[in-house]
């Protein structure tokens, strides 16, 4: 696993001057493998939803960056709650390109969107036996999951209680999934129990993405503690899952 990519990271470092340390450099690395990408293929297109994963991917690692910058007296710096706040439009941005994007067929075709469900489940665990972990994998998955978040918002009624409890592993991105884009307040507490049990580190970063959007579903207030202690006992091993998992317990707890 390399260090970095959503959901394929290394352990977690709890020192802050190390963890700025990293995640400056994760960004800095990131710009600058796009600046020389557009150098040397100057006629390379990329999608939007190209884009939108890559926001998602980078948000939590700037905003943990973010939350490491203070004055004398605990006193964040202004000018990082302006870049948060342009932050945050951006993700809102990303998340409406990934949703949004090829939502093509219409729900009545359940049969064929079903099938293409199952063929994306099944091409994202072949991907994940047949090549080596690192970014070259990292982005055939996310794909594999784009397409994933467009198939099962074409279903009127998805079985995520038994996506949620498959051993089948892709079943279980396919309904991170469509919470990701659909997201059930009635899926909680199975959405919960999946996320903390998940083996896979890429299915367990968007669990956690599509629990985010549950728990605003639902409404902070409204989230059982039972489900609070439980997100408080997971522990991930991935720096980019520690974060995405810190900033949904501190949004739960009320925190900025």
């Amino acid at each position: 696993m390399r260090q970095g990519e959503p959901g394929e990271g290394e352990g977690y470092s709890g020192r802050a001057g190390r963890r700025r340390v990293i995640v400056g450099s994760v960004v800095s690395c990131v710009a600058i493998a796009v600046a020389v990408t557009h150098v040397l293929a100057p006629d390379l297109k990329i999608d939007s939803v190209t884009v939108a994963l890559l926001v998602v991917a980078v948000v939590p690692w700037l905003r943990d960056l973010l939350d490491s910058i203070e004055l004398p007296g605990g006193f964040r710096l202004e000018y990082a709650k302006e870049v948060e706040r342009r932050i945050e439009d951006a993700q809102r941005i990303a998340d409406a390109a990934l949703v949004g994007s090829g939502d093509d067929g219409p729900e009545a075709d359940g049969t064929t969107a079903l099938a293409d469900v199952r063929r994306l489940a099944a091409e994202y665990l072949e991907v994940r036996r047949s090549m080596f972990s690192g970014s070259a994998r990292t982005q055939r998955m996310s794909g594999i999951f784009a397409r994933l978040v467009r198939a099962t918002q074409r279903l009127a009624d998805p079985d995520l209680d038994g996506w949620l409890t498959s051993v089948d592993g892709g079943l279980r991105l396919a309904a991170y999934a469509r919470l990701y884009a659909v997201p059930d307040a009635d899926a909680l507490a199975a959405l919960t129990d999946a996320v903390v049990k998940e083996p896979l580190a890429f299915s367990q970063y968007w669990g956690i993405h599509a629990l985010d959007k549950v728990v605003d579903a639902v409404g902070v207030e409204d989230v059982p503690p039972g489900v609070v202690r439980r997100l408080e006992d997971c522990q991930p091993r991935g720096n980019d899952r520690v974060a995405l998992l810190r900033r949904l317990i501190a949004k739960l707890h009320g925190l900025p």
